[in-house]
């Protein structure tokens, strides 16, 4: 990926991270269990925070990968 696109997957993965601990802090809160439940929530939202950042990145395009980020143009 060019370097462009690292300020989206960057706010992805902060959106992430926020929106994570907030659940897991809500739900671990309630349930006792604020360490699992706040690992468990940042965990997620740092995958899914990523992923989003970078579908986001490729202007929506979720496909494979493209042949300049492909392993062949090395």
């Amino acid at each position: 990926m060019d370097s462009n696109s690292h300020g989206t997957i960057a706010l992805g993965l902060g959106l992430g991270n926020a929106l994570g601990a907030g659940i897991g802090v809500a739900i671990g809160a309630i349930t006792g269990e604020m360490p699992f439940w706040l690992g468990l929530g940042i965990g997620l939202g740092t995958s899914m925070g990523t992923a989003m950042g970078v579908v986001f990145s490729r202007g929506g395009n979720a496909g494979e990968t493209d042949e300049t980020e492909s392993l062949k143009s090395v």
